[in-house]
Parts: structure tokens; C-alpha cells; sequence
């Protein structure tokens, strides 16, 4: 083969397999981590609390396990109001398309004002003088309203501007949105959110600017964090929420990115997330998740008779699609809410072992598959998150085949004997991918990622130990290519939790685009694949005209 062929395959793998994953000081963290002590909306009888299930010595894995049980209502913390919330018959969370949570982000500031009047809402002269400032609200933004009200996010009086005494629905005071300017947005700019850092997109004597929002299926984000750190525009954003079924809002995980665009369309996204709800799938002998309706009807607010509906809800930490923290297995290691932003993003690889797995319910990956895998793909990149694909989503719904044992309460019996069946890690390779490939996490499309038949959990521990994501009930892995995706693991950011609730979902590599004027060149000193292949164009030229 000529040297000039052998140079321009090398040049198109490079731009093939381009990849992406953002450094600490790339990214902006918009999301209040939650606790006990976090605020709730006044007349809400649920906060988010937990209920520590383990957290002891244990006689399997490493020796050591971490659990627990969570409740709170949809709508407390940074959250999602899906459209469903102020709408009715319009989109509940599952069913906002996934690549409507990707866009530009910007930002009007009407701090100063709220400063002055803390009942300011944005107006639609605010949103003209911003465009006038910085041209046209760009087809998929995410508009993020600064007000300033962060600052008084742990002070509920301050917060709300309520004191306690008369009825909340008609006694709040913060600024917001007006209904004028949500209107004026939803019929004449294509925006996918709007977010706020007070507590509602308000406005907080009427509510009102949900209303032509939600009806034009746009929906929002509140208790937004660190939009002071945010810029005006040149930023994109990712808003994730935690994927509950029939949810009017979720617990939502918001970072904005520095150096990239994500501009995804319908065809770009893969969700790898199973709706969260009744029904869900749950470890032998752990408690099932609940949707706890609250209200679901008309509410009079102030002079207005709106729908609404929220929730609260209930289930374990590590139910449906979800991260395990390395504190899961190993005493006094990251707990959730220290697992650090930037490293919930990068490269999706997809090994397939559905063959051996088809036949073989016990089928484990292997160091084998890897080597298999990299003959076929290139090396595995740094800072990858590498997915087990076995085919068990399609059992998903027959709790019996996925867990491989009809017992809903034991997954060992008296006498020692496992009895759960399933795909998963192998420890050599799990040990493997730890010593030999940089990796930042791993998951697998079963209820473990470790194999069913062990009670050493070797890929547990290895993984964990080695404080990886580790995400377990992937779903979708079958509309996941080998490469060329990248993944997004959102998980709900709560105090001490062994494990979250997560929102997976993987961006085709080609809907995620470099700003043109920031450097290409990787934090390690090696240069990112688009720059490398951009070099390599003289040196092939020079080739072709030699040969």
C-alpha cells in the first residue's frame, strides 16, 4: 500500500473518531447540591430526606456497603418544571425529546433591578435590549434569567420573601418573568427552556409565565445555581433531570461547557435511561419506587384559576438507571455529591457480547472482548466511559429473565447459593481497563454490572475503588454505535448518597463542535484528534504529489 494511502486512512480514523471531555476549568457547575437542611416551597409537606438503608460492614464485595432510600418532592432544588406542571395533556418528563435539553446558553441580567425591586420581573424590553446588545436569541437557546437571588438561597424568609403568616399562593415576593415576556418568547423565538435562579419562573403573585411556556412545550429550570459565573452567551449548556415517569418535574442536573457547542437534532441523541417509576425493576428485597401524587387539578392562584400538578416521590438510591458511588463499596470514598463535574463527561464505547450472551446468562466480558474490541475500533480513548451491551434491556420488563430468578426478595438464599443470573465485568477486565486504559467509567445494560453469579463483586470493587462512574440499568445500548458518541452521566446531586438516580444520554460526536477560538490542544499536552489530523494534511499533500 502506498505511504500516501496508508496516511489519509490515518487521517480519516483521526477525524472519525474525534473525541471530547472537558477539564475542571471548561465547565460550570448550575446545580445546588441537596440536603436535609436544603429550602422547600412554602406549604410543602414533603422535603427531601433519606433513610440510611446500610452503612456497615458487609461479608461480600470488599467488605464494606453503602445504601440508601430517598423522598422529596419533584420540585425542590435546582429542578425541572416539565410542561405537564402548568399545562395540561402536554409533555411529562419522559416525554421531552433529549436533545431539546442541549443548546446555546445565554443570560439576561436583571439583577440590578431585582436589586432594587425584588418583585421585577423580566420584561420584554429587557430580552429586546439584550438582543440589540448581542444580536438574535440564537433557534434552541436555553435563556437563563440572572436575578441575584442566589445569594439568598439558604435563607428561606429572603428566598421566598415570605414570612410565614398569610397564604404562600398569594404572599411571595421574588423576581422572575413576567407573563408578558414568556408569551413574547414563546411565539416568537424557538427556545427550548427557560431557567431562573429565584425560586420559580414566577412571576410570584400569579405564576402566570408557566402558562404560555408550558403550552408551547417549552419548559423551564428554577433555583438555578452560579449564574452569576455565567456569561452572557458564548457558553452551551446541558440540563438533564432524573427520568420519572408521569413526573410534571425532576431533580435536574444543569453544567454549561466553555470551549464546545452541543446543538444536537432528534437524530443525534441516544437516551440510555430507563423511565423511573411503579414499575421499575428494584434489587431482590429492595423497596420499589413511588410517584406520589399531590395535586393534580385546577389551583386558584391570586385572580387565576391554572392547572397544576406535582409530585413527591420515593425509592432507593440505586434503582432504575443509576451511579454508584465509590462510597457504595468502599468505606470513606467519594460519596455522590464529590464525584467531580467534569469527569461525568466523555467518549461512549460500546462492547458487544450479546452473542455469548444469548445463550449464556452467566456471560461475562472479558480481557479478550477488549483486545477484540480495540483490533476492530483503535485504542480505547482517554477519558472514556465503556459500556457492557449483553442485550438484557430487551428483559427489562419481565423482571423474572432480567434478574434470572423469580425470588423479588433474595438474591442469596440460606444455604450460599446465588440466585441471580446475569451478564456482566469480568474481574481481569475490570482490572484490565483500571491499569491499562484511562478511563472515567464503566456501565452495563443489567441490574449489576458485575456478573449475577459472584458474591466477591470483583468488578465492584475494582471499579470503585478506583472511584469510576459505574452505572448500572443502561438502556438502549443496542441503538449505541461501537464509537463515536459522547457520553453525558447527570446524576442527582444530593449530600452523602452511596448512589443517584441518573440521566444518560450520548451525543453523536459531529452535534458537538469546538468555539474556533480555543485551543485544541488536551490538558495532558497531546493534542486533541481534529488538531492532530489538521497536521497531518500538508504531510499527506506532500505525499500524493511525491508518489
Amino acid at each position: 500500500m502506498a505511504p500516501s494511502t496508508i496516511l489519509f486512512a490515518l487521517l480519516c480514523n483521526q477525524i472519525a473518531h474525534a473525541h471530547w471531555s472537558p477539564a475542571a476549568h471548561e465547565i460550570i457547575d448550575m446545580t445546588y447540591v441537596m440536603s436535609e437542611d436544603s429550602l422547600v416551597w412554602p406549604g410543602f409537606n414533603m422535603k427531601f430526606h433519606y433513610t440510611r438503608i446500610r452503612r456497615a460492614e458487609w461479608k461480600y464485595g470488599a467488605g464494606w456497603l453503602e445504601d440508601n432510600d430517598i423522598c422529596r418532592p419533584e420540585h425542590q432544588g435546582t429542578h425541572l418544571d416539565a410542561p405537564a406542571h402548568f399545562a395540561r395533556g402536554k409533555w411529562y418528563v419522559q416525554d421531552i425529546p433529549p436533545y431539546r435539553f442541549f443548546g446555546p446558553a445565554i443570560k439576561v441580567d436583571i439583577s440590578a433591578k431585582a436589586a432594587l425591586n425584588r418583585d421585577y420581573n423580566l420584561e420584554v424590553k429587557d430580552v429586546e435590549n439584550w438582543e440589540r446588545a448581542n444580536g438574535k436569541i440564537p433557534d434552541g437557546a436555553i435563556l437563563f434569567v440572572y436575578t441575584g437571588w442566589g445569594k439568598y438561597h439558604t435563607n428561606s424568609s429572603a428566598y421566598y420573601g415570605y414570612d410565614g403568616a398569610g397564604d404562600w399562593k398569594n404572599d411571595l415576593h421574588f423576581p422572575s418573568v413576567s407573563q408578558s415576556a414568556a408569551k413574547w418568547l414563546a411565539e416568537n423565538r424557538k427556545i427550548s427552556a427557560v431557567g431562573v435562579d429565584s425560586p420559580s419562573i414566577g412571576p410570584s403573585s400569579s405564576y402566570m409565565a408557566h402558562v404560555p411556556l408550558h403550552e408551547k412545550n417549552i419548559f423551564n429550570a428554577e433555583s438555578v445555581a452560579n449564574l452569576d459565573k455565567l456569561p452572557t452567551k458564548g457558553y452551551s449548556v446541558a440540563m438533564l433531570p432524573v427520568n420519572i415517569k408521569d413526573g410534571s418535574g425532576a431533580p435536574l442536573r444543569v453544567i454549561a461547557f466553555k470551549t464546545v457547542q452541543i446543538s444536537p437534532g432528534p437524530e443525534d441523541v441516544v437516551d440510555l435511561t430507563y423511565p423511573l417509576g411503579n414499575s421499575t425493576v428494584m434489587w431482590p428485597g429492595r423497596a420499589s419506587f413511588k410517584l406520589l401524587p399531590v395535586q393534580k387539578g385546577y389551583m386558584k392562584i391570586g385572580n387565576n384559576s391554572v392547572w397544576v400538578e406535582y409530585n413527591d416521590f420515593c425509592g432507593p438510591e440505586h434503582g432504575g438507571t443509576h451511579l454508584d458511588a465509590p462510597a457504595h463499596f468502599i468505606k470513606d470514598s467519594w460519596r455522590i455529591h464529590q464525584i467531580p463535574a467534569h469527569t461525568l463527561i466523555g467518549p461512549a464505547i460500546r462492547v458487544d457480547i450479546s452473542k455469548k450472551a444469548a445463550n449464556n446468562p452467566d456471560a461475562i466480558l472479558t480481557v479478550k472482548d477488549l483486545h477484540d474490541w480495540e483490533y476492530e475500533n483503535g485504542r480505547i480513548p482517554d477519558n472514556a466511559m465503556v459500556f457492557l451491551y449483553s442485550g438484557w434491556g430487551k428483559y427489562v420488563d419481565d423482571h423474572e429473565k432480567y434478574l434470572g430468578t423469580a425470588n423479588r426478595t433474595h438474591w442469596i438464599n440460606d444455604q450460599g447459593q446465588i440466585l441471580v443470573h446475569f451478564p456482566g465485568f469480568s474481574g481481569e477486565a475490570a482490572e484490565w481497563l483500571v491499569n491499562n486504559r484511562k478511563i472515567i467509567g464503566v456501565g452495563s445494560d443489567t441490574i449489576s454490572f458485575d456478573v449475577g453469579q459472584t458474591t466477591s463483586c470483583p468488578a465492584h470493587v475494582t471499579f470503585l475503588r478506583a472511584k469510576l462512574l459505574a452505572l448500572e440499568n443502561v438502556a438502549n445500548l443496542d441503538k449505541l454505535p461501537p464509537i463515536g458518541f459522547t457520553a453525558f452521566v447527570f446524576h442527582m446531586l444530593h449530600v452523602d448518597g452511596s448512589g443517584a438516580p441518573t440521566r444518560l444520554v450520548a451525543v453523536k460526536n459531529s452535534a458537538i463542535s469546538f468555539n474556533s477560538d480555543d485551543t485544541k490542544v488536551a490538558s495532558d499536552g497531546q493534542m486533541s484528534r481534529p488538531l492532530f489530523a489538521i497536521l497531518l494534511l500538508p504531510s499527506f499533500f506532500v505525499l500524493t504529489v511525491l508518489m
